[in-house]
């Protein structure tokens, strides 16, 4: 195969090559490169993997058009179905949820495609509609829990108003550094739980889940700029509990920082009784707003790795799986800026 050499030299298209990101265009320029060198078709095409005729073929479209004769073309890319404005109701309709009419809990594929045909006259096969709602950016997720009383705008009001907090009490403290903490404290025990496993396509995997009694309190803290965490095993949960673990963690901060805690409203995070040392500043949560408390991700993340499908025999057993859980994930800082990340930080200009 004769390459035309107008376009680029061979070292030019080698270093071209060593740039390129492309897997599929970098082969492509590797047999351009080839037939520059003198190979020949057949023995391209063994070095490549491919056929003889699909190397002659690029070769050729390099010769037509140079580099761009080496673009992917598979056709004109596929359009939706939808004109604008049908989008956009369809995406309203998908966001507002189930509706009474539609006598189901969840929106399914087929529901979709009913509604599609009902309200905007479009037809689509079942395959046709996760297809949609796929190129439309859309998944089928599991959902946040949230509280009936969950408040909205106390959520906003929230964001909105902590940065002016932070800095009136960078103004109380203008000599320390002040750490971003979330705090919260999660029940483990004999009340066992699931988690996910890989296991052969159609079958139904078993696993323990208990049903007894025995459990103990984890409390613990972190920060997700630094990753630094604490914690502290209890078999009970009350004020004096919350205070221990307050004076714990105190004293594994440094002189010149002040911690400011973010926590839920708890009745123990309330009481009169509480005794909080003078390097933590207190910031309370609005009611019913977990989203706000990364905190509640490393729970999530300790059952799902290392606490489900299990059998605990005794409060012993508890603590020493809690402890070697601890030990292993949450005294890694690099992976606690991971679990517990707060990207709404960041959204309210909190570095």
């Amino acid at each position: 195969m004769e390459v035309c050499g107008q376009h680029h030299t061979q070292q030019e298209l080698e270093e071209i090559e060593r740039g390129e990101k492309d897997a599929l265009r970098a082969k492509r320029l590797r047999i351009v490169i080839l037939a520059m060198q003198g190979w020949t078709a057949p023995a391209i095409a063994m070095a490549v993997g491919l056929s003889r005729r699909v190397c002659q073929e690029w070769v050729y479209r390099y010769n037509q058009q140079g580099l761009n004769g080496l673009q992917e073309r598979r056709g004109r890319p596929s359009r939706l179905p939808l004109k604008a404005d049908e989008e956009q109701q369809f995406r309203q309709r998908l966001e507002a949820g189930p509706q009474p009419e539609d006598h189901v809990c969840s929106l399914r594929g087929r529901d979709f495609q009913r509604i599609l045909e009902q309200e905007l006259g479009i037809r689509r096969s079942l395959s046709g509609i996760y297809w949609l709602l796929h190129r439309l950016g859309y998944s089928y997720l599991t959902p946040r829990p949230r509280h009936h009383k969950a408040d909205a705008q106390a959520v906003l009001d929230f964001q909105a108003g902590l940065p002016e907090r932070l800095r009136d009490l960078q103004a109380a403290y203008p000599d320390k550094t002040l750490r971003i903490y979330f705090q919260d404290e999660a029940r483990f025990g004999q009340q066992g739980t699931i988690t996910n496993v890989w296991a052969p396509t159609g079958s139904r995997p078993r696993a323990v889940r208990q049903t007894e009694f025995e459990y103990l309190w984890v409390l613990g803290t972190v920060c997700p700029e630094t990753g630094h965490a604490e914690g502290l095993l209890s078999p009970r949960l009350n004020t004096g509990v919350v205070n221990l673990f307050l004076q714990q963690f105190s004293a594994t901060l440094a002189e010149n920082e002040q911690a400011v805690m973010i926590w839920d409203g708890a009745g123990f995070h309330r009481s009169k009784s509480l005794r909080v040392p003078e390097n933590i500043s207190l910031v309370q949560l609005p009611a019913y707003s977990p989203e706000l408390n990364p905190i509640e991700n490393l729970w999530h993340y300790l059952k799902s790795h290392y606490w489900s499908n299990r059998h605990y025999r005794d409060y012993e057993a508890l603590e020493e799986a809690s402890l070697a859980a601890w030990q292993q994930s949450v005294l890694d800082p690099a992976l606690m800026q991971t679990v517990c990340a707060a990207p709404w930080l960041q959204r309210a200009g909190i570095n």
